[in-house]
């Protein structure tokens, strides 16, 4: 029932997602959306075997799961929500210069 709850969490954030940058007009290349859901993979990845290796009471190999793939999700999506950024900050049009006389 957890991963049931979890899939509908997921795909409702990710409908959410698409609608809020399309309606704030933020650009969103394929590449970033790769790394996003490369980011949403390793951290379910994360949660089950930490989960798991919990259950199996394994506490040590929970903690190191979660480091293993828990980073990679991390950098995964701090890297695409900085190319995101970077290229919005980009976008911006320069105010004008005022007219000389």
């Amino acid at each position: 029932m957890f991963w049931l709850i979890l899939g509908l969490i997921i795909g409702v954030g990710g409908w959410w997602l698409i609608g809020w940058t399309r309606s704030k007009k933020i650009r969103v290349a394929w590449y970033e959306w790769l790394l996003t859901a490369l980011a949403v993979g390793f951290a379910l990845l994360a949660i089950q075997n930490f989960s798991a290796s919990i259950a199996e009471l394994e506490p040590g190999a929970a903690w190191v799961l979660l480091a293993i793939f828990g980073v990679p999700a991390l950098i995964f999506e701090a890297i695409a929500m900085f190319l995101v950024w970077r290229r919005q900050k980009g976008v911006k049009a320069p105010t004008a210069a005022p007219a000389k006389a």
